[in-house]
């Protein structure tokens, strides 16, 4: 086991971590180290399937994006959650192909965007919150008012 795998177990076992799969925010579908399979639980009761690459973990944060876990590919657009002009532009599967999410949380998508860490300073990586901060943050989105549910 690699000392980022470690870290990453030991952090699927924390509190915070056991506390949002007790409520069914999120799950553990499966792990192909450095990628790891999360269900998501949407608002209207729909799992999103999340796989991140946690290559570098914690010291870099994770990125990934929207799985089809069944064709082993991004979704198809009519499959892609909708909503307001924010949450749209976190999801955009035009964004690195549909592989990386829009957001600071995301070291593909932090890439070149220096202002990021000031206009957000709540959403840059914080290495002792671990993958709880990145997943909270796409369950807080799916569970928004801004989420209208999927395209098709």
């Amino acid at each position: 086991m690699t000392p980022d795998q470690a870290i990453w177990e030991r952090d699927i076992g924390a509190a915070s971590f056991l506390e949002g799969v007790a409520r069914n925010r999120w799950s553990i579908v499966s792990l192909d180290w450095p990628f790891a399979l999360f269900g998501i639980t949407a608002r209207d009761g729909r799992i999103f399937y999340l796989r991140l690459n946690f290559a570098g973990y914690p010291a870099a944060p994770p990125t990934g994006g929207l799985w089809d876990p069944e064709t082993e590919t991004v979704p198809a657009l009519n499959q892609w959650p909708t909503g307001d002009a924010v949450f749209v532009s976190v999801f955009n599967r035009g964004w690195q192909n549909g592989l990386a999410l829009y957001m600071p949380l995301d070291r593909v998508s932090l890439n070149g965007h220096h202002d990021w860490p000031t206009q957000y300073p709540h959403l840059m990586w914080q290495p002792d919150r671990g993958i709880v901060q990145y997943i909270s943050e796409v369950h807080r989105l799916l569970n928004a008012r801004c989420y209208h549910g999927i395209t098709g």
